[in-house]
């Protein structure tokens, strides 16, 4: 699964405005007659339900839309460039890591202002509307090129990448057909003809089109699904997902069986409502510094909106006869606690989410271990409900508890055990 791309954008420039005069027979010394240069073409990002991955992005570099063509005389204008439609899945974040300085510029001057203060990226839909950011201007950056210049000889700075201090989440787009204006395209350079006043009835110059906004931006997808397979590998999340979905996951005895997140459609009271479930890869204690599957797969769980912590115990603990049930018990709290520091470490805000507690295997603990690890638990105030994904046992009392979790406190989804 591709879902973290890092690419390099780089909007058209805009059209070099001709110096030009209107040359006709018997009209020796006509008046200018230059036209104006083309916008440059912008690169929208757009989302759509029609992808999953970021896999179309995998092995490209850089994204560059097409540049303004210049104006002619007769008072042509040059044909504005290309845009480029970036299609990305639902739940992608866009994270600014380097820009040029026309992106800054532009960013810091006349970004659209949210009703709470916050800035944001032009929309597309703000250009086709033709609005202007209120109290702001748009000033436009140009270079006059003189009329003995010729295009050949014009040498400009150039407007290099420059780094951000610290990255910045420029958006998320989490809905379909959402779309934003990740850069904007240069400024059409002006022609001769729009410098002719009554002071200067032969104007020799005319503007170079500005620059196209570049940026490096690094896009990410996180999965957008409402309760989250959270566990240890091995815990049998994948076959739990299997029963109480139409998802066909890789199931198989042994660790990291699951390298890629899996979604399944669950039905609630009979179809009456619906929601998704999403089965992480399974955790390793470090997995918040990066060990194991790491940072690649914690970060889906942040828009999941609730959890299910899937506990477990090896069979050479379960049939270790030197343990006792209080011992077993012991290691599961430890087991969750381990999951929580995780979750905790990653992002604290993650703890904040209702939850519930389970222990899968239900088949291979005696009744007298059963009721050792729930009572244990309920000292903490957690529920164990206690099932088996392989012979079914105690599954319909999960499948009530997620009904409860998403139908009764659907209005109010807080930190909770149900």
């Amino acid at each position: 699964m591709i879902d973290l791309v890092t690419l390099k954008l780089a909007a058209g420039n805009g059209g070099q405005g001709k110096i030009s005069f209107r040359r006709e027979k018997y009209v020796p010394k006509g008046g200018p007659d230059g036209g104006d240069g083309g916008d440059g073409g912008s690169i929208i990002i757009r989302a759509t339900k029609a992808l999953s991955t970021l896999r179309p992005y995998a092995g490209v570099k850089e994204i560059v839309a097409e540049s303004g063509q210049p104006g002619a005389k007769r008072k042509q204008h040059g044909q504005k460039g290309e845009d480029r439609i970036i299609e990305v899945p639902v739940g992608t974040t866009v994270t600014l890591l380097a820009e040029n300085h026309t992106s800054a510029y532009r960013r810091q001057r006349y970004g659209f202002v949210n009703q709470d203060g916050s800035q944001r990226l032009l929309r597309s839909a703000d250009f086709q509307a033709g609005q202007v950011p209120p109290g702001t201007n748009i000033k436009r950056q140009r270079y006059f090129i003189d009329y003995e210049v010729s295009d050949s000889n014009l040498v400009l700075e150039p407007d290099e990448l420059e780094a951000l201090p610290q990255p910045e989440e420029l958006c998320q787009l989490m809905e379909d057909g959402e779309e934003l204006v990740l850069c904007q395209g240069g400024f059409g350079g002006r022609g001769n003809s729009q410098f002719k006043s009554s002071q200067k009835t032969t104007p020799r110059e005319a503007e170079h089109g500005t620059f196209g906004e570049q940026k490096l931006v690094k896009l990410e997808l996180r999965l957008l699904a409402d309760l989250a397979l959270v566990g240890f590998p091995n815990a049998g999340k994948s076959t739990f997902l299997s029963k109480v979905t139409a998802a066909n996951p890789k199931i198989a005895n042994y660790p990291f069986t699951t390298l890629e997140p899996n979604l399944g459609i669950m039905q609630l009271q009979k179809g009456a409502q619906e929601i998704v479930v999403a089965d992480i890869p399974g955790l390793i204690e470090g997995a918040n510094q990066g060990k194991g599957l790491g940072h690649d797969f914690l970060r889906h769980i942040e828009n999941c909106q609730a959890l299910m912590y899937v506990l477990f115990l090896e069979e050479s603990v379960i049939f270790d006869q030197a343990l006792s049930a209080k011992d077993k018990s012991q290691l599961l709290w430890e087991q969750y606690q381990n999951l929580n520091n995780e979750l905790k470490q990653h992002n604290p805000q993650l703890l904040e989410k209702p939850y519930l507690v389970t222990l899968n295997k239900a088949d291979l603990y005696s009744q007298a271990e059963i009721e050792q690890f729930q009572a244990d638990f309920v000292k903490h105030k957690i529920t164990l409900l206690v099932f088996s994904a392989i012979t079914g046992g105690g599954l319909s009392a999960v499948v009530k508890n997620i009904e409860k979790l998403f139908l009764i406190t659907k209005t109010s989804l807080s930190s909770k055990n149900y």
